[in-house]
């Protein structure tokens, strides 16, 4: 296949740099609703008289929590009615959720709308990822999840700065009111896009299908060793997402300039997985996972040693650069495990896409609340969290390798 970036071709009736910026657009839904108001968390404790900062975490713990869920949802009703109509649907939902948000006169109400907007934000994110399944497979994959990832994390570098900008203009509940508006700018794109799965390819949700598809995802050895691998990253990055802003402000006392950090931390990301998809045009997918188990395990081994040795506080741009490369090389894992996941079960993609999603992110969102809670004057945990989901990763790597690798050689030797 021709070169995923700096072409012009057609994809499904778009160009491709349209498509693609679409699919990382309704990628970034998911960005948008939670890194644009991190900079108002303390405006919002202010607001309800919230003493414990760690309360503040539910915003974002929650927000996850439900989008697990909602990934059940929309996997299966898109492999039975197509991908655009529940694409559609669910940034009709996120709009209305994050309007509720904006406008919750209680912190409990505003627990409830970041529920249902989790729940609703499941939709574009499924959506994004069946629709590029729909179109490649391989290192095709790889790349082109690669690319649609570099550019959704653009978002996450310069949306603080625009919380921070909301919230100098007005007050916490802009911040809020970002998201609602963007996914809303989506929903106009999206109608541009053509339906991607043929009707002839749509199955059942009878139950009975439903749990033959969902068990094909968990009886495929690829998808149920990228399911782990996943759900091991959402467990070490959570923390790191949702306690960022408290290390920031009650650790190291530099609340004013975390939304700097934080968005020069999402530009290094991007241009990250932009390389990764260079990488895998070089070296293809496995070694390119390979190369970044590497970084992630040094990056991370150190970022423990350095942290034990400081009891729990080292310098701060120590910190800063160590924690930068284990979440780059974090960052740069996801979109190729996801694509590896997602190889042999094409055919059920938006089932397979909502199954490993939902169990990845519900499974890491639980897993992450024992790192979070543990995180109060001291950064060891993030390190603990990130060396443990490492050894998991590359437990889950070697494992399917070793089963694929003895498959490919009978096929070779048969054909």
């Amino acid at each position: 296949m021709a070169s995923l970036v700096g072409t012009n071709h057609s994809e499904f009736g778009m160009k491709r740099g349209e498509f693609l910026g679409l699919m990382a657009a309704a990628m970034a839904t998911t960005a948008i609703a939670i890194d644009v108001m991190l900079p108002a968390f303390s405006a919002v404790r202010d607001t309800f008289g919230i003493e414990n900062p760690a309360q503040t975490g539910l915003i974002v713990s929650l927000f996850l929590g439900s989008m697990g869920i909602g990934q059940l949802i929309y996997g299966p009703l898109a492999d039975r009615f197509g991908r655009k109509p529940v694409l559609s649907l669910g940034l009709v939902l996120y709009v209305i959720a994050g309007v509720a948000a904006t406008a919750a006169p209680t912190f409990e109400v505003l627990l409830v709308t970041r529920v249902l907007w989790g729940l609703a934000a499941a939709a574009p994110r499924i959506m994004s990822r069946a629709i590029l399944r729909d179109r490649y497979s391989g290192d095709d994959l790889s790349r082109a999840m690669s690319f649609v990832v570099a550019i959704f994390l653009i978002v996450p570098a310069v949306a603080p700065l625009i919380g921070q900008l909301f919230l100098e203009l007005g007050n916490w509940r802009w911040t809020f009111a970002v998201g609602p508006m963007f996914a809303l700018l989506v929903l106009l794109w999206s109608a541009r896009l053509p339906e991607t799965l043929a009707a002839d390819k749509r199955v059942s949700i009878r139950p009975a299908e439903l749990a033959r598809s969902v068990a094909t995802v968990f009886k495929t050895p690829s998808a149920l060793a990228g399911t782990i691998a996943l759900t091991a990253l959402f467990a070490a990055f959570l923390p790191f997402l949702s306690a960022l802003e408290r290390i920031f402000d009650l650790i190291y006392d530099r609340q004013a300039s975390f939304a700097l950090w934080f968005g020069i931390a999402g530009a290094v990301l991007a241009l990250v997985t932009l390389l990764t998809a260079r990488l895998v045009r070089l070296f293809g997918t496995e070694r390119t996972v390979s190369l970044w188990l590497v970084v992630l395990t040094v990056a991370s081994s150190s970022l423990v040693v350095v942290a034990f040795a400081t009891s729990g506080v080292p310098n701060f741009y120590l910190f800063y650069f160590l924690i930068l490369t284990v979440v780059s090389a974090d960052g740069a894992l996801v979109p190729l495990l996801t694509s590896q996941s997602l190889e042999d079960v094409g055919h059920i993609a938006g089932t397979a896409t909502s199954t490993i999603g939902a169990v990845s992110l519900l499974g890491g969102s639980i897993l992450s609340a024992v790192i979070d809670r543990a995180i109060q004057d001291t950064v060891t945990p993030l390190g603990v969290g990130y060396v443990t989901a490492t050894a998991v990763v590359i437990a889950a790597t070697v494992w399917v390798r070793s089963v694929r690798r003895p498959t490919a050689a009978t096929h070779s030797g048969t054909d």
